[in-house]
């Protein structure tokens, strides 16, 4: 029996189609109690939690967990990133082979993302983490011990399922649990264990394979860590009622009317788009930006830092970004929704715009002085990471409950397949076909050239996502709208049945 089926602790739950609530005109607490301004009601939001979206000691313990599971999967995928170019050297890539490295997890994950969030709308979200996760674990476990290119690359096609099997149900639990304000701060959490755990892995894959004279450990720690978290899945984490925070009745209808309910949900999609341009950029700068580095030192002949120094270091901006930019971008957000509702797509789409002459800069700037390339690169990051929690925010309450895995799928594997899965190798792609055509007898020139050639294309991207975030600001208001009042007909349906 799926969970759809049983009855919450409310009492039972006659089946109902949210794509035939939507369209009720039946007025509803939310709108009979707002007037008649869509802006009223979302101030509303902002200041009011139910019961239900009070925060309690289980809550913390299941948000902490989950962000967990984030923080070690960030921690694996940039860990090689952190020892790319001594792969790169040791193993005799291009940079198309070694991009293929980082992008090779999207094959798992197309596979199994569209499964996980079928079923993690409908089944037992507690037992999908543990399945994908252990499986997930002893994969990039087995993938560390690889020492030709094509096993390696063949375990990390594999490395996908850890991410398709938290990333679509994390966010729908933490929305499940939360409403309002804690809901934004427990996302702003969430994401933030994203960008430190990027940080992390720089670090940690640089630092142990140092410490070992072997990159093979650089990809050991977070495969045991996230065994370690599996365990603690099975013996603390108790998952909520979907819907729980605010009270849905709503159940889970079929899969086709779900991904229809979505496309024509029209924040959702310009927000999705222009997280895949953001994404792009993201995936980009984060594989080759230390390589960048690295090569720009080369061309100066500046011998007097090594690449585990610039890793550290490069490591470290990604953590204070993003720590820093995730919490304002949080606070901006909840502040700024009260007077002005589509300040968070807004706040997105200024921030996208504002980081790419700071990325131009950075590339630009490369056979600079090291410390304005640290610089630039900071506050690049800083104005795109201004926008992890408000976009999984806007996903969450412009979609109904029972359709919060789903869409979470639906834009992650997005993100991924045409974001930070594809740019890592078509960055490599287009530097490959640069180097030849540069005229110099410097090798580490034509190097550097070619990658900063292949780069520049990001700033015109970042502007196409900022593009895409300001259109859909316009119907944030009106989406977020009708998701509040497919919940509140689905409870007054309901209670009339009762």
């Amino acid at each position: 029996m799926t969970e759809a089926e049983q009855s919450p602790p409310y009492g039972s739950v006659d089946r109902l189609d949210v794509s035939t609530v939507e369209k009720t005109n039946r007025p509803t607490p939310s709108n009979s109690t707002s007037g008649s301004s869509d802006s009223g009601a979302i101030k509303q939001d902002a200041k009011i939690e139910t019961p239900n979206g009070q925060m309690t000691r289980g809550k913390m313990i299941n948000t902490l967990i989950i962000c967990l599971l984030q923080l070690l999967n960030f921690m694996d995928r940039y860990a090689l990133p952190g020892i790319l170019p001594v792969i790169i050297d040791e193993l005799d890539l291009s940079n198309l082979q070694g991009g293929l490295l980082q992008s090779a997890f999207i094959v798992s994950y197309v596979v199994v993302a569209p499964l996980v969030g079928y079923l993690g709308d409908r089944f037992s979200r507690k037992i999908i983490l543990i399945v994908g996760l252990t499986v997930w674990s002893l994969v990039s476990l087995a993938g560390s011990y690889m020492t030709t290119y094509s096993s390696l690359l063949a375990l990390r096609c594999l490395g996908g399922i850890g991410e398709a099997t938290y990333s679509a149900i994390g966010p729908a639990m933490i929305a499940d649990m939360f409403v309002g304000d804690t809901r934004s701060n427990m996302l702003a959490m969430f994401y933030f264990m994203m960008l430190v755990g990027g940080g992390l892995g720089y670090i940690t894959g640089s630092g142990v394979a140092a410490a070992t004279g072997s990159w093979n450990w650089g990809l050991r720690v977070t495969p045991i860590l996230s065994l370690i978290s599996v365990f603690l899945i099975i013996f603390f984490l108790k998952e909520p009622a979907r819907g729980e925070s605010e009270g849905s009745r709503l159940v889970s209808t079929s899969w086709k009317k779900d991904i229809i309910y979505l496309l024509h949900n029209r924040s959702f999609m310009y927000s999705t788009t222009a997280s895949v341009a953001l994404v792009f950029v993201i995936g980009a700068v984060g594989v080759w930006g230390p390589q960048f580095v690295v090569l720009s030192r080369k061309v100066v002949f500046d011998e007097t830092h090594t690449f585990e120094e610039i890793s550290l270091v490069y490591g470290v901006i990604s953590i204070v970004s993003g720590i820093t930019a995730v919490i304002v971008g949080a606070l901006m957000g909840m502040k700024l929704r009260v007077r002005y509702p589509p300040a968070d797509a807004l706040i997105c789409g200024f921030g996208m715009l504002l980081s790419a002459p700071f990325f131009y800069g950075f590339l630009v700037a490369g056979t600079g002085p090291l410390y304005w390339i640290y610089i630039l690169s900071f506050i690049a990051l800083w104005f795109i990471n201004l926008n992890w929690a408000l976009v999984g925010d806007i996903l969450l309450y412009v979609v109904v409950p029972t359709r919060r895995a789903t869409a979470e799928t639906f834009q992650i594997m997005s993100v991924h397949v045409f974001g930070d899965a594809s740019s890592p190798f078509i960055i490599g792609l287009i530097s490959d076909a640069f180097e030849p055509l540069i005229e110099s007898d410097s090798e580490d020139y034509r190097k550097y050239t070619s990658l900063q050639y292949a780069l520049l294309i990001n700033p015109f991207i970042q502007i196409l996502s900022a593009s895409l975030f300001l259109v859909g600001s316009f119907y944030l208001l009106s989406d977020r709208e009708k998701a509040k009042r497919a919940v509140a007909n689905g409870i007054s349906r309901q209670s009339s049945s009762n």
